[in-house]
């Protein structure tokens, strides 16, 4: 890119000592190499052209390529405040260098924009006090500055730069390349303020004196020139323009925030109706400020009253409402001085009698609270119902931590209590199946964890724990039970209920048994005995090998026992269930004996081809060979969740006591029948009624087989809320 910080070389002229005593009236030499004396007062600058073309300045007593910050525009003071330099591409376009960091950018820098912004609002300033004092009758000038004006501008104002003629004497000036030839003309048309609309063949008459008309050989070459710089003029002035306008709108909202008052513009927080421009205008243009003209456009001038009074309105909302806070916050103060805590009631009616009697013992002008307690009537309640929430929230919240930190304390009891079980299971005070009382007895009453879990008011009680550690401890048992009953099946000793004892299990699988591991417990040393349970002594033994048989025996000893006792409940199960069945064959032989039928006649077989498919039949007799349909629904009365209601095959069944059943009932009918007979007269029909009269059996079977759904329908419930407990 050309002018990207290329270094120009010193011709040998300007390190040239300068000639003793040049003559008279001949322009100084250009800037030297060599240091300058000590300056001179200051001096007007004069600008001078170097043998290549290039302009230099020179104040009698050095000289200098730099453009001197006297006779510098107040945008090109903008520009030189900041490390960015404009320069030109080959192509005609603008382009930005940093001095310092060497970026490049296409695009208006910031801070170069920003500086330039500062000074076009500097220049409307400068411009809207002159149209001011113009509008005003000056007085007479002195006669000084009289005599400066006639005497025209000054040689060093950028606005009196005058063509400069060709000198037929002057060697021809000699241009580094093109593109210094280019920029030599542009300098040129922007000395002529060469506007960006202007014809070429008028700007062509105007600048053909000038030596840089020259700079350009071509006519082409001065209309691509001219065209390039009309371009870049037209971006400046848009830009200018731009601030122009940006800068008179900014100071049309600055004179309305400093006199809207004086235009008598309403208070826009409090009017109904949004000010319009047009009812002031007359009061705002009166005022001859020149800061109303600089905006021309009515409509912008509308647009800028409507913000201004936008914005107005929030301002002073904002000032009330700050105000207003004050006033409430002081009050609130008052109220907590006077004792206002939400812990004692305190009404409304009550807070207003106690400010009643404070102003009629205090002077509200004198006690340093601003006329607080004087305050209006709704301001004090808005403050009080404000003070009231507060307090409301800050006890809801102290609530809320107290209870967080109660739920805390006592799950930490909980935790410790448990703690306390497990050190006593595992020390051998808790044993299997041991009653909650006498265990409360022997190791509870004065111990800490107990008395302190006893405080807790909400979550599981010192019992739900204690049942808890026996269920686990029960799950252990019937791990153990497992091992005994396999070790019993494996050397072919059968559990039989009711005749095997638990010393004999014993005697059949000792040795043979091999029962689960245990973990014996979960900290030693001094840790152990952190938490322990107040009077539980530990089983004295003389070795840890005795202490391992011991609890070996005691785990084979519950082990047998639970075995021979679930021996027994399974035969107790099985007999209830074969109670059931049989109550529910009865039930189905009474129910349908007007449809198979049933009669004192009956035998066997002659029911079986008829009920064979029936769920009652099925469980005590067995599935047909055939396979047999019927119907698959539940048998009348029992519930849906009866486990006996099952379509598979039964693993047992009791044809031989079905058969009994069915014998005793058939031989029932012939006695109602006989009976019924005796009581009839010759000839008479016997009624089938008869059959279905229900005797003591009937209603034992009945009460039998409700009771069964009954202790059904508890065992489920009971299953239900242990469930429900431990979640």
């Amino acid at each position: 890119m050309a002018g990207r910080g290329r270094a120009a070389t010193l011709p040998a002229w300007m390190t040239a000592p300068a000639p003793p005593g040049g003559g008279a009236g001949a322009p100084p030499g250009p800037p030297s190499r060599v240091a300058p004396a000590p300056p001179a007062p200051p001096r007007r600058w004069t600008e001078h052209r170097a043998p290549d073309g290039r302009p230099y300045w020179n104040d009698g007593t050095r000289s200098t390529y730099a453009k001197p910050q006297e006779l510098m525009t107040p945008m090109e003071r903008a520009d030189a405040s900041t490390r960015w330099r404009e320069n030109r591409a080959p192509d005609g376009r603008t382009y930005y260098y940093h001095q310092d960091t060497r970026e490049t950018r296409w695009s208006l820098p910031d801070d170069l924009r920003l500086a330039r912004e500062a000074a076009a609002l500097a220049q409307t300033a400068i411009a809207a006090a002159a149209a001011a004092r113009s509008s005003s009758p000056a007085p007479p000038p002195p006669p000084a500055a009289a005599a400066a004006a006639s005497a025209g501008p000054s040689a060093g104002s950028p606005k009196a730069r005058v063509p400069r003629p060709r000198d037929p004497n002057a060697p021809p000036r000699v241009y580094a390349d093109r593109e210094e030839a280019k920029a030599a003309f542009k300098e040129l048309l922007e000395d002529y303020e060469i506007r960006a609309g202007a014809k070429w063949d008028e700007t062509a008459k105007q600048i053909a004196a000038d030596e840089r008309f020259g700079a350009l050989k071509t006519i082409g070459d001065k209309k691509q020139c001219f065209n390039e710089y009309q371009t870049q003029r037209a971006k400046h002035e848009r830009e200018a323009k731009r601030l122009a306008e940006k800068a008179a709108r900014a100071n049309f909202t600055a004179m309305l925030e400093e006199r809207w008052r004086e235009f008598g513009v309403e208070d826009p927080s409090l009017a109904r109706h949004r000010p319009r421009l047009q009812d002031h205008v007359d009061a705002i243009a009166g005022a001859e400020d020149p800061r109303w003209s600089a905006v021309k456009d009515p409509r912008d001038r509308e647009d800028l009253f409507r913000s201004f009074c936008d914005a107005l309105r929030i301002k002073l909302r904002d000032e009330k409402k700050k105000l207003r806070d004050e006033k409430v916050n002081a009050f609130k103060a008052t109220l907590r001085a006077m004792g206002v805590d939400g812990v004692v009631d305190w009404t409304w009616r009550r807070v207003l009698d106690e400010l009643a009697k404070d102003v009629e013992t205090t002077n509200p002008d004198k006690d340093g609270d601003g006329g607080i307690r004087t305050l209006d009537r709704s301001i004090q309640l808005e403050a009080y119902e404000e003070y009231a929430d507060e307090l409301e929230r800050a006890h809801a919240r102290l609530a809320r931590e107290e209870k967080a930190a109660r739920l805390r304390e006592e799950r930490r009891r909980r935790d410790a209590f448990v703690r306390s079980l497990k050190r006593a299971r595992h020390r051998g005070s808790l044993r299997l199946r041991m009653p909650w009382r006498t265990f409360v007895e022997r190791f509870l009453e004065n111990d800490v964890a107990f008395v302190e879990l006893s405080r807790n008011l909400s979550g599981s009680r010192a019992r739900e724990l204690y049942d808890d550690e026996q269920e686990e401890m029960e799950l252990l048992a019937a791990e153990d039970r497992a091992a005994v009953e396999a070790a019993a099946a494996k050397a072919g000793f059968d559990i039989i209920a009711n005749e095997t004892t638990r010393d004999a299990l014993m005697a059949a699988v000792r040795g043979k048994a091999s029962l689960p591991a245990r973990v014996t417990g979960e900290t030693g040393g001094d840790e152990a005995r952190d938490g322990e349970i107040d009077g539980a002594q530990p089983r004295r033994v003389d070795s840890k090998e005795e202490e391992e048989e011991e609890e070996e025996e005691e785990r084979l000893r519950v082990a047998c026992g639970d075995a021979v006792v679930a021996a027994k409940e399974r035969a107790r199960r099985a007999a209830r269930r074969k109670e059931r069945a049989l109550d529910d064959f009865y039930y189905l032989l009474r129910s349908r004996r007007r449809d198979v039928p049933i009669t004192p006649s009956s035998t066997w077989a002659d029911v079986e081809t008829a009920l064979a498919g029936e769920r009652a039949w099925i469980k005590c007799v067995g599935q047909p060979a055939s396979g047999g349909g019927g119907d698959d629904g539940p048998v009348e009365g029992k519930g849906g969740n009866d486990p006996s209601n099952v379509k598979e095959k039964p693993k047992e069944t009791y044809r031989a006591d079905a058969e009994a059943v069915f014998v005793k009932y058939v031989e029932k009918l012939g006695r109602r029948e006989a009976q019924a007979r005796e009581a009839m007269e010759d000839g008479e029909a016997m009624d089938e009624g008869v059959y279905d009269a229900q005797d003591d059996e009937d209603v034992a079977v009945e009460l039998r087989r409700r009771k069964e759904r009954d202790d059904l329908s508890d065992e489920l419930d009971a299953r239900g809320g242990k469930r429900d407990r431990r979640r």
